[in-house]
């Protein structure tokens, strides 16, 4: 059998002690009344049955205090795990930013993600040359987000190393690495703020910048989005908000692109699939599919391009 987690013996202490304070107060309750000269039957009732509503609240009040108890110690536990990992980030660096003159390359980079075995990158070794448009192609699974992660020095590589200009990333300090950095993730937040704010934060300093936070939603083309919103840039993200919209996944996602653009030049720009949940477009063609096929349109396109792979 397995062990009981710490707080999970902890809890049940907790337990154990309200009820046999309870238990101990109920008993002393019922011969207290039912000792007192004159004592009816009915008030021995009467106490037995409040003991018995009290028990219920009882119930659900420890199991209240149970839940915010674990909720505590989980989130403490993860806060210490976050500050001691931020601290294992910076432990060794103490290098400066390069201006990526040579480029960066991955020397024989292998990963697994903690707690797990199975590697996800193993032997990678790949150079990305300045000034060049790289593309990761890959099914799912195959680790590009995770090489993107690497790369952002979220993670370090379990083996090898990722070098930048010749200097090791791990000796470069995180938060000045990432000052450098510009992009958007296919996990990204949805900050419900005003959408000025939304974009901005993709550059702190220039939060409140609107011609800058303006020319990053031109170059992600989520002008049509800003557009639909009355109050354009000064729109309250979030229905939950008093006058908040209500914003789909698409426009979401043309927000976060839009907060990657926020920085005008980047050492790096990282795109992870920052379309993948974009809005359809319009309706193109309508048909069946002879008459769709006939026409030779985007529809006989697309078919003719997975009819292919079958061949």
């Amino acid at each position: 059998m397995g062990r009981w987690p710490w707080r999970d013996w902890g809890s049940a202490l907790w337990h154990s002690l309200a009820w046999a304070v309870f238990g101990a107060a109920y008993v002393g309750a019922v011969v207290f009344v039912s000792s007192r000269p004159g004592a009816t039957a009915g008030a021995v009732l009467l106490v037995l049955a409040a003991g018995s509503r009290l028990s219920a609240y009882i119930g659900a009040t420890v199991g209240e205090i149970g839940l915010l108890r674990g909720f505590w110690l989980d989130s403490s536990r993860r806060m210490a795990w976050l500050e001691d990992y931020a601290a294992s980030m910076t432990e060794h660096a103490d290098a400066r930013p390069p201006s990526l003159v040579e480029g960066i390359r991955f020397e024989h980079v292998a990963f697994a993600y903690p707690g797990t075995s199975r590697r996800v990158l193993d032997d990678v070794s790949l150079d990305l040359w300045p000034g060049s448009v790289v593309a990761i192609v890959g099914e799912n699974g195959a680790g590009k987000s995770t090489l993107v992660k690497l790369l952002c020095r979220m993670y370090q590589p379990g083996e090898g190393r990722i070098l930048v200009d010749g200097v090791d990333l791990a000796r470069i300090p995180a938060d000045e690495w990432r000052s450098r950095l510009a992009g958007a993730f296919q996990d990204f937040f949805r900050f419900e703020f005003l959408v000025q704010h939304t974009v901005g934060i993709g550059d702190v300093p220039r939060l409140d910048d609107q011609p800058g936070v303006a020319a990053a939603v031109n170059r992600a083309g989520a002008d049509d989005v800003v557009e639909r919103f009355a109050a354009g840039l000064e729109t309250q993200l979030g229905a939950t908000w008093p006058g908040g919209v209500e914003v789909s996944f698409g426009q979401w996602q043309k927000l976060a692109l839009a907060r990657g653009f926020m920085r005008d030049h980047p050492l790096l720009l990282v795109l992870d699939e920052p379309t993948a949940a974009l809005d359809g477009a319009r309706v193109v063609e309508v048909g069946s599919h002879e008459a769709l096929m006939a026409k030779r349109g985007q529809y006989a396109e697309l078919y003719g391009i997975q009819a292919a792979a079958y061949k």
